[in-house]
């Protein structure tokens, strides 16, 4: 579909410039490692985490850590659609909705909440576990009780999570502008 003008609910079907496209695929990128560490973890692959064994040995634990997995997976495709058609247009064959334009606020709106969400989450870890690795103060972190390499494969797994909130508000940004109606200039032009 070719882009189409539309002043209540944004433009649709122009491009995404490829920043904003590279940000909305680095938050798919951000939360994979954990995702599969998480995996691992479960699935009975020595990772060093001490309490494992923990969140192995019941459903309901086990379910909590997919419950996780599939919440984090679920928010970076939704952050995908910020530089996909099916997050400008509901997908035709959705029952009654399909083929309408998506307003841009609902995504804008959404995906703020989300990126405040996600600094203060990443700002309360980072800081929390930061403290305790820097020896400022006592405490649990994850890597308690792990080597040097087992740490060392934690913080791949896991650095990247402090990036999902950086790379989502470029994403929206990028979205903003694309989606921005266009509005006619003194000389008649039209601008964005």
């Amino acid at each position: 579909m070719g882009m189409t003008r539309c002043a209540s609910v944004g433009r649709v079907g122009v491009p995404p410039q490829g920043w904003a496209r590279a940000a909305a695929l680095g938050c798919l990128l951000c939360v994979l490692p954990s995702i599969l560490w998480r995996l691992a973890m479960l699935a009975g692959v020595d990772t060093g985490f001490v309490d494992a064994d923990w969140y192995r040995a019941e459903g309901s634990r086990i379910a909590y850590v997919l419950g996780l997995d599939a919440l984090q997976l679920a928010g970076a495709l939704l952050c995908l659609g910020l530089a996909m058609p099916w997050g400008e247009r509901i997908p035709p064959f959705v029952p009654v909705l399909g083929g309408r334009a998506i307003h841009r606020l609902l995504p804008m709106a959404l995906g703020g909440a989300g990126a405040v969400l996600l600094y203060l989450v990443m700002g309360l870890l980072a800081t929390s576990y930061g403290s305790v690795w820097l020896g400022l103060r006592e405490g649990w972190t994850p890597a308690a009780g792990m080597g040097p390499v087992e740490v060392m494969v934690l913080g791949l797994a896991y650095v990247p999570l402090l990036m999902w909130p950086v790379v989502l508000t470029v994403a929206l940004v990028g979205y903003w502008r694309r989606r921005s109606p266009l509005r006619p200039a003194s000389g008649g032009h039209l601008v964005r």
